[in-house]
């Protein structure tokens, strides 16, 4: 509290984070869904983007981070502090044949190909979400609209190569993402229930990449984070 500048009675409930490598542009963005917001760091600048607002009734955490580290250092830190609840979102990569761009994704669990998980968990090779709140999720989602699953999460982005991608298909992971595994196990860590929402940017499995634009996917996309959001808020609000 000391390092963060906050009170007691500041600390949130719910720790919000968007995975991205477009930090500020989100974290604009979603500093408009709250009110009562305050920016928060630290004395020596190690975080930013991060801020405590309001959400109705519940005070919720947000933090726009990029990857394994990133993720860790976030949810470590509101862990120590007592927040309940780890809601992890941003976009993934598709590996199950029938999801598309736009799509929703709600991990069950998380295989940790991250190598942030293991150094709070050395034996780990994956990691559930929060039983409750992915049945809380389901409910929200009647009518086949999200596919809830495993997924796997890795590292880097630009290695993976065509024979990562059947690999983990053929394990069962449904997507991949670069943050899931670490909130989820960092969560876990610190007594923290962690659920993932995400939407598909692409599938690669179906040729698609990130070199190439896509722009005709741009709507299905837009509605698919829209989507997400709209249950994210959802889980917030009733978790």
């Amino acid at each position: 509290m000391q390092a963060l500048g906050i009170a007691e009675e500041e600390i949130p409930e719910v720790l919000l984070l968007r995975g991205t490598r477009n930090l500020r542009r989100h974290f604009t963005g979603y500093r408009e869904l709250f009110t009562d917001v305050r920016e928060i760091g630290s004395p020596n600048g190690l975080f930013e983007d991060v801020l405590i607002g309001r959400l109705g009734e519940r005070r919720i955490a947000y933090a726009s981070v990029y990857g394994p580290a990133m993720a860790s250092e976030i949810t470590h830190v509101f862990g120590r502090l007592g927040t309940r609840f780890a809601v992890q979102t941003g976009v993934c990569g598709a590996l199950a044949p029938e999801l598309m761009a736009g799509d929703l994704v709600i991990a069950t669990s998380a295989g940790c190909g991250d190598g942030a998980t293991i150094c709070y968990s050395p034996e780990c090779q994956s990691v559930a979400a929060s039983t409750r709140l992915v049945d809380l999720a389901r409910a929200a989602t009647t009518g086949g609209q999200a596919c809830l699953a495993p997924i796997w999460t890795t590292a880097a982005l630009l290695a993976e190569g065509v024979d990562d991608i059947d690999r983990w298909a053929e394990a069962g992971f449904a997507a991949v993402d670069m943050e899931t595994a670490t909130t989820f196990g960092v969560a876990a860590w610190a007594g923290m229930e962690p659920i993932s929402v995400l939407s598909v940017y692409d599938n690669p499995r179906q040729g698609a990449h990130l070199g190439i634009e896509e722009s005709d996917k741009d709507h299905l996309r837009t509605e698919g984070e829209r989507r997400a959001l709209e249950l994210v808020l959802y889980l917030m609000l009733n978790g």
